[in-house]
């Protein structure tokens, strides 16, 4: 809905703002689904929420040693595997690059001033 167009800013930002505080909430597996995430806190007006997500999510990668993106990422579950076998995931995947494009498209919001 938000992303579409459909729901307001008000209705936008209502609604992701009551992500924190929802229970049984099934939060993406995956940085591909990530990046809708923070395009939606992006296009509700959620810059400073945007950019601490983003930080937190994949900053998660890199504090847990990588030095590329992965495939699938839980902060919660090193052993998720869209295969039910993590040994085979990408740890260099291309479709999770998204802080490359934000900060690049963003400026305003993921670049250092």
């Amino acid at each position: 809905m938000i992303l579409s167009g459909v729901a307001t800013t008000k209705e936008a930002q209502t609604a992701l703002l009551n992500l924190s505080h929802a229970r049984d909430v099934s939060y993406p597996g995956t940085p591909y689904l990530y990046h809708y995430y923070i395009q939606s806190l992006i296009n509700s007006g959620l810059h400073s929420l945007a950019k601490q997500e983003l930080k937190k999510y994949w900053g998660g990668m890199l504090e847990k040693g990588a030095d590329t993106f992965w495939e699938a990422y839980d902060p919660n579950d090193d052993f998720l595997s869209p295969y039910n076998f993590f040994p085979v995931n990408s740890y260099c995947h291309a479709w999770s690059c998204t802080p490359v494009y934000f900060i690049r498209k963003y400026p305003e919001i993921f670049q250092l001033k």
